[in-house]
């Protein structure tokens, strides 16, 4: 994978680096210190992983996410120091965030998770984008994009990872634990109900009653699947 790192503090860009240069599946690395110089580097060649510093002084990182392509858009890593920042970045479809100050195993556990979506998203490039979802919602992967009745449906990052990653079982179940682990890189022995409570979003978000779910199912004592 080509990353690039944009962020205007020299050590937060060599902290980066530092870890990145370990994971064998990044390939190169590109760093940026503003925002125009980011878009400009987005604008010669589309990469796979961005990590995008929000707060920069000419050009913000929402500003710089725009100017990415949307024909082969990279999986998007938005880094901030502020919690209230991080709010906005689920308001748009990014891959993930990271807050400031962060530790070598979440960054390594994001590349993973990333590397595995980008390679599953160009597999399933060729297919028509409304094959992939259900009732009235679906989904444009190399977009990143959800509609419902033709209308935006707007996801935060973790809500569109959880509903990728129940649409690429096909159907079949997938247990609490699994999804933990892909969608938010949790250990085996970490107990949460983040998988119930985001379920429940995406149920009020795409189903036409989200008290009596059709498509997002549970499995009663498992997990959940998507039912077409």
């Amino acid at each position: 994978m080509r990353a690039i790192i944009v962020d205007d503090e020299a050590p937060a860009r060599r902290r980066l680096r530092g870890v990145l240069q370990e994971i064998s599946s990044v390939t190169r690395i590109d760093e940026c210190a503003s925002g125009r110089d980011a878009v400009e580097l987005l604008r010669r060649g589309t990469p796979d992983l961005v990590f995008l510093d929000i707060q920069m002084p000419d050009l913000d990182g929402f500003a710089v996410a725009a100017a990415a392509s949307e024909d082969r858009p990279p999986a998007i890593v938005f880094v901030t120091a502020f919690e209230e920042h991080a709010v906005r970045a689920f308001e748009i479809q990014a891959f993930d965030y990271l807050l400031k100050p962060f530790d070598d195993e979440r960054i390594v556990a994001t590349v993973k998770r990333a590397a595995e979506f980008l390679e599953w998203i160009r597999r399933e490039g060729s297919a028509d984008p409304s094959l992939h979802g259900f009732g009235d919602v679906t989904v444009d992967f190399a977009r990143h994009q959800v509609r419902r009745a033709g209308r935006t449906a707007e996801l935060r990052p973790k809500e569109y990872a959880l509903l990728v990653a129940l649409l690429k079982r096909g159907g079949r179940v997938v247990s609490r634990l699994e999804l933990l682990k892909e969608v938010w890189g949790y250990a085996d022995d970490v107990m949460s109900r983040t998988v119930d409570t985001h379920v429940a979003m995406l149920r009020r978000k795409l189903e036409q009653d989200p008290a009596h779910p059709r498509h997002i199912v549970t499995v009663r004592t498992f997990g959940y699947r998507i039912e077409r």
